[in-house]
């Protein structure tokens, strides 16, 4: 969806895209029950469902979350978090 509405450019088709990630090494998390509970309760969080499995996928997961998005960067609660603008 950023791709198409050009908010994201990533040089190559979306499938393309994801297959050469995976191929350089990328691990992909499904979303199950586990991630959708934390989803829901992440607490002080907006309520974007999409910005809440993302939050509680990196934080199941122990992993640092790589984001631009400026309501992830200030949101108080507990997760890593890098700025990929920097």
């Amino acid at each position: 969806m950023l791709v198409a509405k050009r908010r994201l450019q990533i040089g190559r088709p979306p499938r393309a895209w994801r297959e050469a990630l995976l191929q350089s090494g990328l691990h992909e998390i499904e979303v199950d029950g586990e991630i959708a509970i934390a989803a829901a309760q992440v607490g002080d969080f907006h309520d974007d469902p999409a910005d809440r499995f993302i939050v509680a996928t990196a934080s199941l997961a122990g992993a640092t979350l790589l984001t631009t998005d400026q309501r992830i960067l200030d949101w108080k609660g507990s997760l890593r978090r890098q700025d990929a603008a920097e």
